[in-house]
């Protein structure tokens, strides 16, 4: 364990025996704190439990929690159950957190006051805070909802001014909206942050896994002046760009940190957390890597755009500089490098690209400049046309039947094959491919999409979305730093992500 960290592991047992493969599995990350959630446990085996986990006292701060299904616990109990809990707790654990109409129940010094909102961020927020800090206490726990991370500021604030007032406070806004705050707010005076064991072991909605939070984001080592970058877009959570940026961040022994931020709310993320001059938060951006669907809209909110976003016609980095806004398109860039490694010169190549969206439009850009023979696939013809309309390409309407034998290289470009309800969908389930055709998906996916193994299957020279993210992701950090990011790096990492 170590003292230093303000990572705290929740794990949540349902039985004794898991109750020490648990607590050995969370010592192994070393973290400051490991909360046990007593509520997960089988009733019959609750007081064997508590017995058994005040035994590893000397090896770890421990927090005992025996919550509520209300307040987020993981079965019903009762006022009785709990009052019975809590004043059968024997010595030894660090500290408890209780809610605040059970505090008068436990006779412990280290008290977490708590309080759970599982629908919205209360508008009162200061206000239930400086309620609960009335509380002879330790600390005060606040966890709310949130829809988009900008929703969550009055939370972000809330903890500036408790760590200002020197009172110990943990906020936490759950979900994907608040992921950012999990890794932030040790950096800002929270008393701890919560992680989890593994993905499957999330005692709330938006953990972060402790290998994640120690070693790719790094949060005991991220401080105010630690430079801020991230993803932002809606939805965020399969989002690979952390585990590209952070290990080139640390490879270059540079104090910055890249965060996944849920964003809906594009104008008020730029003006609220970004932009120098009207930032609310105290978090200094260098940059952001933008996803759907803010790729197009954010372009009005810049300062100014480079050429190879105004090719594009769409903004997918974003570089803060001199109080400056700049946006720039790696996505293109990111095609063209591993379709160049297969096939280096494309000049008449027939390059069939299936779907009208961004991704065709980044694929369009490149494409009109090395001569190759491009037709749009879509079912919306108006819209592939009007994707570029002074380059030359050729439209044709997406449906059954489609001929791609006679292509050199197809492209998608749709969202088909991507995990969720379109995971096992292929753009052209349909179609034939041959031998020595390269079909390029650009959909990021652990495994094969229907559409790479049924061309893999054939024969094909398949490249998986994977590869483009790779590079254009290289070019960011360039954009960004100045500096070469190492590719093999980058890979490992993915890899090892993407096998989780």
């Amino acid at each position: 364990m170590s003292r230093d960290s303000k990572i705290c592991v929740a794990i949540a047992p349902k039985s004794l025996s898991e109750l020490t493969s648990l607590f050995e599995q969370a010592r192994t990350h070393e973290p400051g704190f490991i909360e046990i959630r007593f509520d997960a446990i089988e009733p019959g085996e609750l007081t064997a439990a508590v017995k058994k986990a005040s035994e590893f006292s000397h090896l770890c701060r421990l927090i005992a929690t025996f919550r509520p299904k209300g307040e987020g616990g993981f079965r019903s109990i009762s006022d009785d159950e709990r009052r019975e809990f809590w004043n059968a707790l024997p010595n030894g654990f660090w500290g408890c957190d209780v809610e605040s109409d059970a505090v008068s129940w436990v006779d412990h010094g280290n008290k977490i006051v708590s309080r759970h909102d599982f629908d919205t961020t209360p508008e009162n927020i200061e206000e239930l805070f400086d309620e609960l800090s009335d509380f002879d206490c330790k600390a005060v726990k606040l966890a709310v909802t949130a829809d988009d991370s900008v929703t969550v500021i009055p939370v972000w604030k809330t903890l500036l001014r408790a760590a200002k007032r020197k009172r110990e406070a943990v906020l936490i806004a759950m979900g994907d909206s608040g992921k950012w705050t999990r890794i932030l707010a040790p950096s800002r005076g929270a008393l701890l942050t919560y992680a989890s064991l593994d993905a499957a072991g999330a005692t709330a909605s938006g953990q972060v896994t402790a290998t994640e939070m120690r070693e790719l984001y790094r949060a005991d080592e991220i401080d105010e002046s630690t430079r801020i970058y991230g993803v932002i877009g809606d939805p965020i959570s399969q989002s690979l760009s952390p585990n590209i940026h952070n290990p080139l961040f640390q490879n270059a022994g540079l104090d910055a940190v890249f965060l996944p931020f849920l964003v809906k709310d594009l104008r008020g993320f730029i003006n609220r957390f970004v932009r120098p001059v009207t930032q609310e938060c105290g978090l200094d951006f260098g940059g952001l890597s933008v996803t759907m669907p803010h790729k197009v809209a954010i372009i009005e909110m810049l300062d100014e755009i480079d050429d190879s976003a105004a090719r594009v016609g769409a903004v997918n980095t974003v570089k803060v500089a001199a109080e400056r806004l700049i946006g720039y398109n790696t996505d293109a860039a990111g095609f063209l490098m591993p379709l160049k490694a297969r096939l280096p010169d494309l000049k008449g190549a027939r390059v069939a690209i299936l779907g009208a969206g961004g991704a065709a439009r980044a694929c369009l850009s490149v494409l009109a400049d090395t001569g190759a023979d491009a037709t749009i696939f879509a079912r919306n013809t108006e819209a592939a046309r009007a994707l570029h309309s002074s380059r030359g390409f050729d439209v044709a309407e997406f449906q059954k039947g489609n001929d791609l034998a006679s292509f050199d290289v197809i492209v998608n470009g749709t969202p088909l094959g991507m995990r969720g309800e379109f995971e096992h969908f292929s753009p052209v389930p349909e179609a034939e491919f041959r031998a020595g055709q390269i079909v390029f998906d650009l959909v990021t996916k652990a495994t094969d999409t229907p559409l790479l193994a049924a061309a893999r299957k054939a024969g094909a020279n398949v490249i998986p979305g994977v590869e483009m993210l790779i590079s254009q992701g290289l070019k960011q950090f360039e954009i960004w730093t100045g500096e070469k990011g190492d590719e093999q790096l980058v890979r490992k990492s993915i890899a090892e992500k993407m096998r989780l």
